[in-house]
């Protein structure tokens, strides 16, 4: 019970200092517009449109390749651990 009431306590703190800070404004103008937060500086939008894309392709790899390419993997390192 102690846990959660501290890890709960946490969450609540982050929650709040990302609101005093507008954390949910700031990333949104980071990926529509690519103003870097706390900063004047402006990605074009083709880096940011790279960055995104680059990002989507990575989640969707690891969510669909990567179960596929870890079983091989054990697989492989069971069928050599057998063989010794």
């Amino acid at each position: 019970m102690r846990k959660l009431i501290i890890t709960l306590s946490i969450i609540g703190s982050a929650a709040i200092f990302l609101d005093t800070i507008n954390f949910g404004q700031q990333m949104i103008l980071f990926v529509f517009a690519g103003i870097v937060p706390g900063t004047n500086i402006v990605i074009s939008p083709i880096d940011v449109m790279a960055a995104t894309a680059t990002a989507i392709t990575v989640i969707i790899l690891r969510i669909t390749v990567w179960p596929l390419v870890r079983s091989i993997l054990v697989a492989d390192t069971q069928v050599k651990h057998k063989a010794i």
